[in-house]
């Protein structure tokens, strides 16, 4: 006959950590890369990248064993293997006369063979700037470390986030979702942000810098909106948070709202094992439940975090950014069960955290 767990016994395990076997990937100043062992608490690999490591935009290959990262203010792009710390890739954008920076965008493709970006330009004169058209750069990941441009497409202005679909097309976060062909450069709308239909809405505020959704296979982003009481737009009902995604194995998009505006929140991210709860951070650590419009708990932080993500396993959530240190949450309590700080005391400021799972 089975033995039944106690109730102390049940709460012990629930209190452990998670056993997915998952890394946690960020940098921090003055110049680092780390891995960390989720399931540790522990660090794994610290990598000198030897250059301004900030913004610290991520996108992890597909084996998640290289690290591509957007740094030294927002200009240059390299790709780190995580185990040995060897930097594989390296694109310099910005040339004598020529400065090129990417705002939060950067992507791979599911082959790994393409990384993308898009760059804005501006050429420097003796007496001016002068502003030059934005462009989608298409890279070949086996370029090596002087790596060039394979091909040049023009690119929508305000291109921030981007994320592949299975499918080999690319999504750009701008004013609004655009759908990408890198072979041929063709940009279509995928979500309707800016542009959108909603005659009770004011346009919507999206705030697009901090990759999640990889856990979940999706392009995730919020926004805020004012939702009027009918199409005059005169007196307003309320001031909403939605949210946007692409499902990047079909394609398929969705955009909704989910909770009244009460609280700043600056990333978000779901789980594939319950996607009808939304766990989204800034000063506060928030999980609502997207089907019932209802908030289910919301928990004071100890500071400010920027970035947002989930255990493969959906037990735990991590928040990070600003400072220097990762905090651990329970997915059901919002109970805080862990912290992992930067060994060099570096604060990570709007770095990505990425949740690499192992094996």
């Amino acid at each position: 006959m089975r033995k039944l767990l106690t109730a102390a016994a049940l709460s012990a395990f629930a209190a452990l950590p998670a056993l997915a076997g998952d890394l946690l990937v960020t940098v921090a100043r003055p110049s680092n890369l780390y891995v960390f062992d989720a399931e540790q608490r522990a660090l794994k690999t610290d990598c000198n990248l030897a250059s301004n490591p900030l913004p610290g935009i991520i996108a992890m290959s597909p084996d998640n064993s290289i690290a591509y990262v957007l740094v030294n203010n927002w200009q240059d792009v390299i790709g780190v293997d995580i185990e040995t710390c060897d930097t594989v890739f390296h694109a310099a954008q910005s040339t004598e006369d020529v400065i090129r920076r990417s705002i939060a965008s950067l992507a791979v493709s599911k082959d790994g063979s393409q990384l993308y970006t898009v760059r804005n330009p501006v050429r420097l004169h003796a007496d001016r700037f002068e502003v030059l058209p934005a462009e989608f750069a298409v890279y070949d990941t086996g370029a090596g470390l002087s790596a060039e441009p394979v091909a040049l497409h023009p690119a929508p202005r305000r291109s921030t986030l981007m994320a592949t679909d299975r499918n080999g097309q690319v999504y750009i976060a701008g004013h609004d979702i655009f759908r990408v062909d890198p072979a041929s450069g063709e940009t279509e709308t995928a979500i309707a942000n800016a542009s959108w239909d909603r005659p009770t809405y004011s346009p919507p505020d999206v705030l697009a810098f901090w990759p999640t959704g990889s856990q979940n296979d999706e392009f995730l982003l919020m926004y805020t909106a004012a939702r009027f009481t009918d199409e005059t737009q005169q007196e307003m009902a309320d001031f909403v948070w939605g949210y946007e995604t692409v499902d990047l194995t079909t394609g398929e998009t969705e955009i909704a709202d989910f909770a009244s505006f009460e609280v700043l929140m600056f990333s978000a991210v779901r789980t594939p094992h319950d996607p009808k709860h939304l766990y989204a951070v800034y000063t506060q650590l928030s999980k609502h439940d997207l089907e019932t419009q209802e908030l289910v708990k919301r928990v004071d932080l100890p500071h400010t975090y920027y970035v947002i993500n989930i255990s493969s396993d959906g037990k735990e959530v991590y928040v990070g950014g600003t400072n220097d240190d990762i905090g651990i949450y329970d997915t059901e309590t919002l109970e805080r069960i862990g912290e992992i700080r930067m060994p060099s005391g570096g604060d990570m400021s709007v770095a990505t955290l990425q949740v690499v799972p192992q094996g």
